[in-house]
């Protein structure tokens, strides 16, 4: 690595109250290096002009006797021994003059513009110190003749207070700059102080202390509202950390089942040896193990859905092609009467795979709990598909309506673990049915259950009024 890019390295890893500080201090070192020449410019022209002011009074007051005839030969008592004043006519002979060039010529030649006052710095004059002169050329027209009254004063004075004035930049701006880096270590530090604080308490919050919070701070800053988000975050870190807990917790409960029925069916028949019904054991085995894979499978759907990477590849379906082979394949297997005539054509945008896994859990949900009947509807209303199905069984209690969609979710009667159900069936459909812009819910009915979906469909009509329904939303 270069001498430059570790300087750079190690400027770049320096703290933010540091970095700060350095470019306060750059900003206002690049300010000074252009103002202070600045203000010595504009400092040196304001003190020109209170001299060529000066001059002009003067001038103008000798002007006056030259216009009244009334120029004496000697003008004392109008300047001092540092300025001059001299009234030269047109042969340049000196018709007036100050004490101070007495006995002398004209110390200056130059003519005035012919548009009026001329103002020139002189070098040197014959008189004074060597100083530097500023002079005016001051012309006065009369019927018989022209005249120029030059007056002049020493600019010594000037040049001291300018250079006082440089030597006061030079001296002051490395003072100014020592302030400007002090003055603001100690506010950035002063204004960071609040994040450190907060930094420290959230470093102190470990995954065991999620239901610690932040201190809140009485200011309305931005601290202020860093606290609150921060805060805001935490409690979803809670909520979330606390189901992940209980998920985990029910997946265990759940897979230890089937797994230790499992287990105990074949050492049960290891035991017993060749008298052991080992088709039988056999066959309890492989039952107890698929309910392990469709446990597992839930649980992997689930786990897409949560990191949000099981989003629907969106094609047209024809829903009811999808509700009818359903129909049909549960009908084989199972004695409870199916009744799909209801089921008319409607098409929606979706993955088919994942529509046909919610007509899928539904029936077999309905089927776990029906007595005799399961009645499938199928419905286009407007811009909306409407999917019912409805069993005959001992149907959901009010309060229960909302909570079957969560998972893990079983009802304390006939809608139990006897059915085999693992209670992740109603909160994949949940899930599935929220990827696709879409609502599901139970319907209040007299008997039985009636679980309803609504998907949005291909066309944009818009939706007829429906009576209220209570609906769980699965986004």
């Amino acid at each position: 690595m270069t001498v430059n890019g570790l300087r750079a390295w190690r400027t770049w890893r320096l703290s933010l109250r540091a970095r700060t500080t350095v470019v306060a201090v750059v900003v206002f070192g690049a300010a000074l290096a252009v103002g202070a020449p600045a203000f010595y410019v504009a400092l040196n022209r304001a003190a020109l002009s209170s001299v060529d002011a000066t001059l002009t009074l003067q001038a103008s007051a000798v002007a006056n006797l030259v216009h009244q005839r009334s120029l004496p030969a000697s003008l004392a008592g109008l300047n001092g021994e540092t300025s001059f004043v001299q009234v030269v006519d047109a042969k340049g002979r000196v018709l007036a003059q100050s004490p101070s060039t007495e006995g002398q010529g004209p110390l200056v030649t130059f003519a005035p513009r012919r548009d009026g006052v001329t103002f020139r710095t002189i070098a040197q004059l014959a008189i004074g110190n060597e100083d530097s002169y500023r002079v005016i050329a001051y012309p006065v027209a009369l019927a018989h003749q022209r005249v120029v009254i030059y007056a002049g004063a020493s600019l010594a004075t000037l040049h001291q207070s300018l250079n006082e004035a440089r030597r006061g930049l030079f001296l002051g701006a490395p003072a100014l700059l020592i302030v400007v880096a002090l003055l603001t270590f100690w506010l950035v530090g002063r204004a960071l102080r609040p994040v450190e604080n907060l930094r420290a308490e959230v470093a102190a919050i470990s995954g065991g202390d999620l239901h610690k919070r932040l201190a809140p701070l009485a200011t309305r800053d931005e601290v202020a509202r860093l606290a609150t988000t921060m805060n805001e975050t935490l409690d979803r870190l809670e909520v979330a950390d606390r189901r992940l807990r209980d998920f985990v917790a029910d997946a265990s409960h759940e897979l230890k089942s089937p797994l230790a029925a499992a287990q105990s069916e074949l050492e049960v028949s290891v035991i017993h040896g060749t008298t052991a019904d080992w088709p039988s054991a056999a066959r309890a085995a492989l039952g107890d193990l698929e309910r392990v894979r469709r446990i597992v499978d839930d649980l992997t759907t689930l786990a897409r859905f949560d990191a949000r990477d099981a989003r629907p590849t969106l094609r047209d379906v024809d829903l009811d092609e999808l509700v009818i082979a359903e129909c049909t394949r549960l009908q084989r297997v199972t004695d409870v009467a199916i009744n799909y005539r209801n089921v008319s054509g409607a098409r929606v945008q979706g993955e088919p795979e994942m529509l046909q896994r919610v007509v899928r859990n539904l029936l077999d949900n309905a089927v776990a709990h029906a007595r005799t009947l399961v009645e499938v509807r199928l419905a286009q209303q407007g811009s909306r598909v409407e999917l019912l199905v409805r069993d005959d069984g001992p149907g959901v209690p009010e309060e229960e309506r909302a909570r079957i969609f969560e998972r893990f979710v079983r009802l304390d009667d006939s809608r139990a673990r006897v059915s085999g159900g693992s209670g992740l069936g109603l909160a994949i459909v949940a899930e599935i049915v929220g990827a696709h812009d879409g609502s599901v819910g139970v319907e209040p009915t007299d008997g039985g259950a009636t679980f309803f979906v609504h998907l949005p469909t291909l066309s944009g009509e818009e939706e007829p009024a429906v009576p209220p329904r209570l609906v769980s939303d699965a986004t």
